[in-house]
């Protein structure tokens, strides 16, 4: 029995807070599911088992077999026993969707406490899965695998769960996913569809009369507030499970970053062939991108920290009596204020063997005392010293985001020099297609008349494939594409970030540098006072 912490229970517990991880995908016959093109296949992957597809006469084979734990197919009351058979169940489901763009199953992605136990993660899921899906009559195929990241050691305990989109009748049958209702007027009668061209009511080809209809869902499996609810569901169930066993190291929190109202970035899903190599130890390009999120969010919630600390010290400052407040006096304002007294109000910029001025658009605002205060309460520093400690926090991010712009500028002139590589292949691709398409005489005197565009063709295609890294050297033009895209929004990002960082830096160079610039002032003028005062001694003389 599920029994939901509270946020003071958790408090009590002393629980540190962790974001439960799920990922729902539709299977389906279009291009655009996440989930995969066939139940079959999507089955045979999660369950490690070769399956036939009586759909396209294929064999799925398993990609992996060494991290299954457990897998079952949990039925409704009305399903026939057979269908306790995973090949029959998907078979079944596949023959029963004609449409060609047809969606055939829901997959859920679930992660689950590493602390658990094999007997504990089945019990548990078994609960979850009746409960949420085959109760309300979904079938359900529910998969738990372990797996351990080989460089890291980590590992990691996860649950695929594959659901029924139909539900199923009395006597057994597959029921329809949505339902004809027709449109009424205001009197209750049914609207008559009008032919535009005659002003007349149109009719079927058996002269049936036809009426203003829509479809209606049979079930309300598909909509948004379901996934939210099993997400919050399975996160009540871990931490119920959690508190009986005694572990009290995590409340797993259902709500994502943005619901939590946390400007945190959540990480992407890494998938299969990316997940396999990090397994290995073989870093990914999605995995680079997860660990620049990481880094990132790890500044996001230091800022954060510091704004609370900010935040609690301005608290207490405004406790204090105003008579003790008159006699604090920030530093680095007074610095700012005498060089502004001696330089016509406005403040000295350091140009020459400046390192972040040149990314400031305006200059002038780090001129401006008032702006450069305003900066100064903004990031809560009242002390040189205290703006050194904030510098050095800030200073990493500033080669950070130079590394990953350079890592990412070189993999988009690397998808750059495959597509222009590709620009010349294509027109003797088209050629080499034309040939191979002929037959007989025809085919040779092809390739005799096309025998220099030909040998281009092996030449430049022996260049590309030469030219794609790692083992897979399909030509997909299209995924370089979509790549390039993706990389080059990425630098867009970073290029937006870097300015930003680049700016605060420039802001601390000027504090620093007006310190330095009063000194020389002020010793400048010591230097002139003494000599006025050499002269007026010497005249009284």
């Amino acid at each position: 029995k599920v029994r939901v912490l509270s946020q003071r229970q958790k408090g009590e517990l002393n629980l540190a807070t962790k974001q439960l991880s799920t990922r729902a995908n539709i299977v389906g016959r279009s291009v655009n599911t996440h989930g995969g093109s066939s139940a079959i296949e999507q089955s045979s992957y999660i369950s490690r088992t070769t399956m036939y597809s009586e759909q396209d006469g294929r064999n799925y084979y398993p990609k992996y077999s060494e991290d299954l734990v457990h897998t079952e197919v949990m039925l409704p009351a009305n399903a026939p026993p057979e269908y306790s058979d995973p090949a029959v169940l998907w078979n079944s489901v596949e023959k029963i969707e004609k449409a060609k763009d047809a969606q055939l199953a829901r997959t859920f992605r679930v992660e689950l406490p590493n602390e658990w136990t094999y007997n504990l993660a089945i019990e548990t899921m078994r609960d979850f899965v009746k409960r949420n899906f085959t109760d309300v009559g979904m079938c359900a195929q529910f998969a738990i695998h372990d797996s351990e990241n080989k460089n890291t050691g980590q590992r990691n305990l996860h649950c695929h769960i594959m659901l029924t989109l139909r539900g199923i009748d009395e006597q057994g049958k597959w029921m329809p996913k949505q339902k004809k209702v027709y449109l009424k007027d205001e009197n209750g009668e049914r609207i008559p569809l009008i032919d535009k061209a005659t002003g007349k009511q149109k009719v079927d080809k058996q002269n049936r009369k036809q009426w203003k209809c829509s479809t209606i869902p049979t079930n309300d499996w598909n909509s948004k507030e379901k996934v939210g609810m099993w997400r919050k569901d399975l996160a009540d169930t871990i931490n119920s499970v959690n508190e009986q066993i005694g572990n009290t190291e995590n409340f797993w929190e259902h709500r994502s970053f943005k619901e939590q109202g946390l400007d945190i970035e959540p990480q992407i899903h890494l998938g299969e062939k990316a997940s396999a190599l990090e397994r290995a130890g073989v870093k990914s390009i999605r995995g680079d991108i997860n660990r620049d999120i990481i880094a990132r969010n790890a500044i996001i919630i230091n800022a954060r920290i510091a704004l609370e600390e900010a935040k609690k010290a301005l608290e207490e400052l405004a406790a204090l009596p105003v008579t003790i407040v008159g006699t604090i006096i920030n530093e680095i304002i007074e610095v700012l204020r005498k060089v502004a007294e001696r330089n016509k109000g406005r403040l000295k910029l350091k140009v020459a063997g400046s390192k972040y001025l040149a990314f400031v658009s305006d200059k002038s605002k780090l001129q401006n005392l008032e702006y450069m205060e305003n900066y100064v309460h903004k990031i809560g520093v009242s002390t040189y010293e205290e703006l050194e400690k904030y510098r050095l926090g800030i200073e990493p991010r500033y080669g950070e985001l130079i590394s990953e712009r350079k890592k990412l500028k070189k993999q988009s002139e690397h998808f750059t020099h495959l597509l222009d590589l590709y620009n010349d292949y294509e027109p003797y691709y088209k050629i080499h297609a034309e040939v191979s398409s002929k037959r007989g005489i025809a085919y040779y005197r092809a390739k005799k008349k096309h025998s220099i565009e030909l040998m281009q063709y092996e030449v430049k295609r022996k260049a590309i494939k030469d030219a794609i890294e790692g083992t897979n050297k399909n030509i997909t033009p299209g995924k370089w594409r979509d790549e390039l895209k993706k990389i080059d929004e990425s630098i867009d990002g970073i290029d937006k970030q870097f300015t930003e960082v680049a700016t605060e830096l420039a802001r601390i160079e000027v504090l620093e540098h007006n310190k330095k610039e009063l000194k020389l002032i002020l010793e400048n003028e010591n230097h002139i006072a003494k000599k006025k005062e050499i002269i007026r001694e010497g005249r009284g003389l």
